[in-house]
């Protein structure tokens, strides 16, 4: 009894543990919505149904303009809540020189985006300390910095880069989570 005891409560502090992992800059998933959904078209559908004036092919119509008027809200409240989401992502770049003639290169050091939805612009990025140069990858899922050192010393800085949802990705991803989270609905 110890042992199923046990076992349910790590089962339990995994299944929190896993709720947990979504990151501050992911979107909900789409069923999330399914409980303001769902009891929203059940109950127009009830009225739409047992409304004795309304011919069937009336009653389809009617049917239809709602859902198509539910997915319309549904498009824009995903689309903004897409739109909303970023994150601040940074890398560190330092370059050492022991002796004082001529300059050390010491390359360029990237952060990547958290996932391929997500993309930055050169306008998105800064940098604190020393700054050689920046660079973001032509596709925005990487940004750089470059660290030179000119004489004895050191040369040190740190890259911020915002990412966020690319907009095709936004505009597939809400189209597809339309379908889905409708097609739970209805059902």
């Amino acid at each position: 009894m110890k042992k199923l005891l046990l076992a349910a409560f790590v089962i339990a502090s995994l299944w929190g543990n896993a709720q947990e992992i979504q990151k501050e800059y992911e979107v909900k998933p789409y069923t999330a919505y399914l409980s303001e959904y769902k009891p929203y078209y059940e109950m127009v559908y009830s009225q739409i149904e047992s409304n004795p004036d309304l011919s069937l092919p009336e009653k389809l119509k009617r049917l239809n303009e709602e859902i198509s008027r539910l997915k319309d809200k549904f498009r824009k409240v995903r689309k903004t809540e897409f739109e909303s989401k970023s994150t601040k992502l940074s890398v560190s770049h330092s370059c050492t020189k022991g002796n004082s003639g001529g300059v050390k290169n010491c390359g360029y050091k990237y952060v990547s985006a958290p996932s391929p939805a997500f993309y930055t612009t050169k306008e998105w990025i800064s940098v604190e300390g020393d700054n050689k140069g920046t660079v973001v990858s032509n596709d925005g899922s990487s940004a750089g910095l470059k660290m030179t050192r000119a004489g004895r010393g050191r040369n040190a800085g740190v890259l911020y880069a915002v990412y966020k949802y690319r907009p095709d990705y936004i505009a597939v991803t809400v189209e597809e989570d339309t379908d889905k989270l409708f097609n739970k609905v209805i059902q």
